[in-house]
This record gives structure tokens, sequence and C-alpha cells, in this order.
């Protein structure tokens, strides 16, 4: 089992604190400077707050796993002491495991059902993970370090060859071990 915990990018986490606190107070601030269009602009300000809120809470209070174990990907989401499994993807359904730049360049962007994203730092180094899911081909954005990709296509090569003991349909669950 082979587990990434992408690294958390503090100076992004306190810009996004910073923009989205200040946004959100100096709107609700103009809308006593503006009292003819104070109620528009307070509902503007509560809506400010809304995505504030979700922006604070997506990308500096959840953290991303990413496990390889027994031919299977595994995305765990982490807020607080929650862990949630986002899901369990098969190696075998895989179509390609590539950057950003290969993803756009090699079209791989056209005939998708779904994109999901699951990095934990707005910008940086993302990977696209493309493959089959009913008949459709989906694609999830993630985040890993470069010895968990060297890895991660090591697995692919394996689970396409056969060579998976455990596979998606048989073996035990991912649990704790070793850690990249």
């Amino acid at each position: 089992m082979y587990k990434c915990k992408p690294e958390r990018n503090v100076r992004q986490v306190v810009l996004l604190m910073t923009v989205s606190i200040g946004l959100t107070v100096g709107t609700f601030v103009l809308a006593n400077f503006l009292p003819q269009q104070a109620g528009i602009i307070r509902f503007a300000a509560f809506l400010l707050a809304i995505l504030a809120l979700y922006v604070i809470v997506r990308f500096t209070m959840t953290e991303m796993e990413y496990t390889l174990d027994n031919g299977c990907f595994v995305i765990t989401k982490i807020v607080g002491n929650k862990r949630t499994d986002q899901g369990v993807l098969d190696l075998a359904d895989t179509v390609a495991l590539v950057t950003r730049e290969e993803y756009r360049a090699q079209g791989l962007n056209k005939n998708l059902s779904t994109i999901c994203n699951y990095s934990q730092n707005i910008g940086g180094k993302h990977w696209f993970y493309v493959f089959e899911f009913g008949g459709k081909r989906a694609v999830v954005e993630f985040e890993p370090n470069d010895a968990f990709v060297a890895i991660f296509q090591e697995e692919i090569e394996r689970a396409k060859s056969g060579d998976n003991p455990g596979g998606a349909s048989g073996g035990n669950p991912p649990d704790d071990g070793i850690l990249i």
C-alpha cells in the first residue's frame, strides 16, 4: 500500500482567508455608506460570506489523501477528524495518467462525462487520472508528489497486465501502510 498526502500551501491559505474575510467585511461596511442600495449590498455581502465559508472550508480545512492498494486508487477527504472515502477506482480501467499540459495536448478533455477535482491547493502541479467508468470516460484531478506518480504508473501497468493478486473485486480494503 502506498499513500500520498499533498503538502498544504500555507501562503495560499493565509491569502484565501484574508481576501475572503476582507471582501465580506468590506461589502458589509460599504452598505453603511450607501443607504439607498444597502439592501442589495447586504445581500451581496451575505452571498460573499457563504462563498468565503465554502472557500475556507474547501481549501484551508480540507485535506486529501491518495492511496494505492490491491490494484485500486482510493481518494480520501479529511475534514478535522472525519475521513470520507470519495472513491475507489480500479486501476485496470485506466486510460491515462497525465499532467495538465499533456491532458490538454492529447485532447483527453473531450468527450468526458465526469470531472472531479480532488486537489488540496489551487494551482501547483496537478495530475489527471483518466479512466473508463460505466462505459463513459471520467477524470480525477489531483496533486500527488513525484514519487507517488512513479509508483502509480507502475501499479497501472501491473493492473493492466493482470499481475494484481487483489484487484478491485478481491483483496482487503486499504489500511495504513507505507506513507510517501
